[in-house]
C-alpha cells in the first residue's frame, strides 16, 4: 500500500557578506536566487559592519515580498580583526567574514553555500552541490589549483604548506576560487575554530613570505582560507572530472579567455570573475537603480560566450527594481 506523504520542499542555507557599496545589488542576486529556486525554502545570511539602515531595509523588503525568502542580517560584532586580514591578504575585510560564520550563524545552521556579494547568480538547481557529502571535511569547493602526481592531477595536502617553492605559491594563491563553497558550520565548532587561529595562521604567512611577497602575503580570502583547510577540502565532482574547467557552481567567466565553445554542462552559480562587474555595463533598457554611474563596458566588449549571462543578469536587474518600486522603495 502507498502512503502519501506531505511534500517537503528543500531548503538553502545561504549566506554573503559585503559593505555598503555592493550592498544594492544583493537585491539582483536575491531575485535571481528567489525564481531559480522557486521550490526551495531559503534562508539567506548577512554578514556585515558598514552596511546602511536603508540598504538593510531595502534587501529585508525585498526578502518579505518574494514567498521563499528569509532574510537574516547578522552584524559582525568586532569588524577590527579583520582589518589586519586584509592588510596581509588584500581585498576588502567583510571577504574574510565568513571564517566566523560557525560562531554567527545560529547553531541550528550545520551547513551554509557562501556566496560572492553582487557578483554571483544562482541561475539553475544547486541541490546537487548543496548536498554534496562534506565527507567530513570543512569546505566543499571548486577546485581551481592542483598539483601533478604519476601525470595525474591531485589535490594539495596539509603536507605541501611545507614545500615553500613548489607547493606553497599556489595554495596561498587558492586552491579553489571564494566565489562559491559549501561550509561545514557543523564540523568547525566541533573543531572549536576561533577567529585567533585565522590571526595566527595569516602573521606566520606574512613572516614566510617576508621580502617575497608582492603586497600581500596571500591572495585574499581564498588564498587564506586554502592555506587554513588545505588537506581538510573536498573538491566537487573531482573523483569524475579532473578538470579546472568543471565548475558547475562556480562557473568563473574567464572561461571563456581560454575557450571557444560553451561548457558541456549547465552552469547553476555564474560568477562575473575576470570580466566587467554586470553593474559596469551599459545596456539597451538601463535600470538606474542598478546600473553604476561610472558604467563604460559594452556589451560589444564581451568575449565570446559571456553576453548571454549579463543580459540574464540585466533581466533579473530589472525584476528586482520592478518590485522594489511596486514597493515604494525609491
Amino acid at each position: 500500500m502507498c502512503i502519501n506523504s506531505p511534500y517537503t520542499p528543500p531548503g538553502y542555507n545561504i549566506l554573503t557578506s559585503c559593505d555598503d557599496n555592493l550592498a544594492p545589488y544583493i537585491a539582483v542576486n536575491l531575485m535571481a536566487m528567489s525564481c531559480n529556486l522557486a521550490e526551495a525554502n531559503l534562508d539567506f545570511f548577512l554578514l556585515y559592519s558598514d552596511i546602511s539602515q536603508k540598504n538593510l531595509e531595502m534587501l529585508h523588503a525585498l526578502c518579505e515580498s518574494l514567498s521563499n525568502l528569509m532574510f537574516h542580517p547578522i552584524p559582525v560584532p568586532d569588524p577590527e580583526p579583520f582589518l589586519l586580514l586584509s592588510n596581509y591578504g588584500g581585498w576588502a575585510k567583510e571577504a574574510y567574514y565568513p571564517a566566523s560564520a560557525h560562531l554567527l550563524l545560529p547553531k541550528t545552521v550545520a551547513r551554509v553555500m557562501y556566496l560572492d556579494a553582487g557578483d554571483t547568480m544562482i541561475i539553475g538547481d544547486i541541490s546537487p552541490y548543496y548536498n554534496y557529502d562534506f565527507q567530513d571535511r570543512a569546505l566543499i569547493v571548486t577546485g581551481s589549483s592542483y598539483k601533478r602526481e604519476d601525470n595525474r592531477l591531485a589535490p594539495y595536502q596539509a603536507d605541501d604548506l611545507s614545500d615553500w617553492k613548489n607547493s606553497l605559491p599556489y595554495i596561498l594563491r587558492g586552491v579553489f576560487n571564494s566565489g562559491s563553497y559549501m561550509i561545514n558550520l557543523e564540523k568547525l565548532r566541533q573543531s572549536e575554530l576561533a577567529l585567533d587561529d585565522f590571526l595566527s595562521l595569516a602573521e606566520e604567512i606574512q613572516k614566510i613570505a617576508g621580502d617575497n611577497a608582492n603586497k600581500t602575503a596571500y591572495w585574499g580570502d581564498q588564498g587564506l582560507f586554502s592555506a587554513a583547510f588545505v588537506g581538510n577540502i573536498r573538491y566537487y565532482d573531482f573523483d569524475r572530472v579532473q578538470s579546472i574547467w568543471h565548475m558547475p557552481y562556480n562557473f568563473c567567466l574567464w572561461y571563456f579567455d581560454h575557450m571557444q565553445q560553451k561548457p558541456d554542462y549547465d552552469p547553476a552559480v555564474i560568477h562575473f570573475a575576470g570580466a566587467p562587474k554586470p553593474w559596469t555595463v551599459t545596456y539597451p533598457l538601463p535600470s538606474k537603480r542598478f546600473e553604476a554611474e561610472s558604467a563604460s563596458c559594452s556589451l560589444k566588449d564581451l568575449k565570446f560566450g559571456q553576453a548571454e549571462y549579463y543580459y540574464l543578469w540585466h533581466e533579473y536587474a530589472l525584476m528586482a527594481d520592478l518590485a522594489l518600486s511596486r514597493l515604494g522603495i525609491d
